[in-house]
């Protein structure tokens, strides 16, 4: 009997192929879709694409370093028996030449959970960088130095809580504060103090005056010329007590928060939150201010 060919099969993978899709249309829309479905609008040159508000392909690389970062972090600290309750991961990048140079990247890490331990933290994030996360792995072999952070914070659980019947007593004084980041700082203070005849209030360096006329107060920051120059509108309000109850009623109702509350050299006790278009807005008690306010 002939033996009859054998054919060789091609060998299968245990793994299936990592693919995504990336469509322009001119004057319609510029997207990507994963092999899981998942669409994102990215954006790229206004003179040709009709979608601007989208994720440039610099945020792209680094919102996957930042979950790549975070769910490693997350695994070695379940690994090592810690009870961290939430994660909230910054990537920044330190000004460069070029704002797609990706040379210096920073990620700083806010924890929440009961009994954090440094040391262990300390571990899990140089476990991270070596062992777990890919990302960084390929950006490392690409010449870019990364460094981290990290600020411990006790659990949400144990933070100043709101119920939904207690928030109709949560009022502000109003929009009595605004931010200015000024890349002609001289000619700015001179405008507003000569000019417009506002009053400094406080100057803590050369950098920051603060200034009123009198129930307002006006904040100009000397600024790069790649700022914004609306930094933040800020709420007054009553006291520092008020300063938390707003952060825990904001947070309770999935407001994102920039900056948690601090308590400033001035005296000032504040927190930062983000609007729908990405404005920052401050909610703050500032003494001076706080009292001409309610006065007023």
């Amino acid at each position: 009997m002939q033996d009859l060919p054998l054919h060789k099969q091609p060998k299968k993978t245990s793994k299936s192929t990592m693919k995504v899709n990336v469509n322009w249309q001119p004057k319609t829309n510029f997207t990507g879709t994963t092999s899981s479905g998942y669409d994102v609008f990215l954006n790229g040159d206004n003179n040709f694409v009709a979608q601007p508000a989208g994720l440039a392909s610099i945020e792209l690389v680094l919102l996957g370093l930042g979950s790549c970062y975070t769910i490693s972090l997350i695994h070695a600290l379940r690994q090592s028996k810690t009870d961290i309750a939430e994660c909230r991961t910054h990537v920044s990048v330190n000004p460069a030449d070029s704002k797609f140079d990706l040379k210096n990247i920073h990620l700083h890490f806010d924890l929440f959970g009961q009994e954090l331990s440094e040391p262990t933290i300390d571990r899990a994030l140089s476990l991270c960088t070596k062992l777990h996360c890919p990302i960084a792995g390929i950006l490392i072999r690409a010449g870019s130095d990364i460094s981290h952070t990290f600020t411990l914070h006790a659990s949400r659980s144990n933070l100043p809580h709101i119920d939904e019947s207690d928030s109709s007593s949560l009022n502000t004084q109003g929009l009595h504060h605004v931010a200015l980041n000024s890349t002609n700082y001289e000619a700015t203070r001179k405008f507003y103090t000569e000019i417009m005849k506002m009053h400094v209030e406080w100057e803590p360096d050369a950098d920051n005056v603060y200034l009123t006329s009198g129930n307002d107060n006006l904040a100009i920051h000397r600024g790069d010329p790649q700022d914004s120059r609306l930094d933040h509108i800020g709420f007054i309000l009553d006291s520092e007590k008020q300063v938390d109850q707003w952060y825990s009623y904001l947070r309770d109702h999935h407001v994102p928060i920039e900056k948690e509350p601090k308590t400033h050299r001035d005296g000032a006790r504040s927190f930062y939150v983000v609007d729908p278009d990405g404005v920052n807005v401050q909610l703050i008690f500032h003494p001076p201010l706080s009292k001409r306010a309610s006065n007023s």
